[in-house]
């Protein structure tokens, strides 16, 4: 390939054609994320893009097209959770790549008022779609979104008004199904760790645990909620063993963690006399002492598979079929193996 061009001119898609040897038509397919390209191609001009600091021109392609080229996320709980960050940092590489810049807004827990307040905000700024993520019930009422605007919720549940919001998601509860039946193979009774009640995702999984509870015929007893952290994990654990805990499902890898050291506190084992399963499988998990069994969720795949439907609609394609739940996945470790 040709050496990169002078920094004191702006690279232009022309040059990138002519580092690729390729039409600048195949260049803004790429750019675009459009189909009909070969991996061959596509790979090419990335390495040409790459070497020559390309950087599409958002400014001029909005003053063309009339297009913000801006995507909105509201994004529920901070963005120290595992899961709202490894959502979002999907989302940002699919954006990124097709030329959208994010607007973010991070909102507390709880209160509708507040994350309708950032929804109106974002759309004041003339965002083209809004991304929902982590959602929680804020009560009977849907966030309002004007027609227009493409809604993308990581969510089982809708939240909005908009007929144009679709959903991707880990289907959670067939997860959460797994880790208990599994875990109904060391104890007779599982208990459970739960998230925040109002948070879809600790109801999908609490909807879950119960399912196989009663498909076995098994005792379904009083969860004890937590708030994701490991202390919460640790005080629940201390409740559910002074009522004879030996398998415990905890909603999260957070207060998992901390459930284990509630054991190890009271003198027991994690694995021989307690069982426990966690929830999102953190790169941690196996490293843990004795490693953690957890329900693993694909962060990437769901924040591509839920972006590239959003990207499609964007650039005038009619809605497809939604693209829906994406399998989890239960890794056993020595937290909750048989001996």
């Amino acid at each position: 390939m040709p050496a990169p061009t002078s920094p004191a001119r702006r690279v232009s898609m022309v040059d990138v054609a002519r580092a690729a040897g390729v039409s600048q038509k195949t260049v803004s397919r790429v750019v675009n994320d459009e189909r009909y390209v070969t991996d061959e191609v596509r790979e090419r001009v990335q390495r040409a893009i790459e070497m020559l600091g390309f950087r599409p021109n958002g400014a001029a392609r909005a003053l063309v097209t009339r297009r913000s080229q801006r995507i909105g996320v509201v994004t529920m709980g901070g963005t120290t959770l595992h899961g709202p960050v490894s959502v979002l940092a999907g989302v940002e590489d699919e954006a990124r790549r097709a030329g959208y810049a994010l607007s973010i807004v991070s909102t507390t827990p709880g209160g509708g008022r507040e994350i309708q307040a950032a929804v109106d905000s974002l759309v004041s700024q003339g965002v083209e779609a809004i991304i929902v993520s982590e959602p929680q019930d804020f009560g009977a009422r849907r966030l309002d979104v004007p027609d227009g605007i493409e809604v993308l919720t990581f969510s089982s549940q809708a939240v909005t008004s908009s007929t144009r919001e679709f959903l991707a998601y880990t289907d959670e509860s067939a997860g959460a199904f797994e880790a208990t039946r599994h875990l109904l193979t060391r104890a007779p009774r599982v208990d459970h760790i739960a998230g925040p009640p109002d948070w879809l995702a600790s109801r999908s999984r609490l909807r879950g645990w119960r399912s196989a509870l009663t498909e076995a015929g098994a005792e379904i007893p009083e969860p004890v909620p937590g708030d994701w952290s490991p202390r919460s994990g640790l005080e629940a654990m201390r409740i559910l063993l002074g009522r004879g805990a030996r398998a415990v499902f905890a909603a999260n890898d957070q207060m998992a963690i901390g459930a284990m050291h509630a054991v190890h506190e009271a003198g027991l084992t994690v694995g021989a006399d307690v069982a426990i399963v966690g929830f999102d499988d953190l790169d941690v998990a196996e490293y843990l002492t004795p490693p953690l069994s957890s329900v693993q969720r694909d962060f990437r795949a769901v924040s591509r598979v839920g972006m590239r439907e959003l990207l499609a609609r964007l650039d005038g394609a009619d809605p497809a079929t939604p693209p829906g739940a994406v399998d989890s996945r239960l890794v056993v470790r020595a937290s909750s193996a048989p001996a």
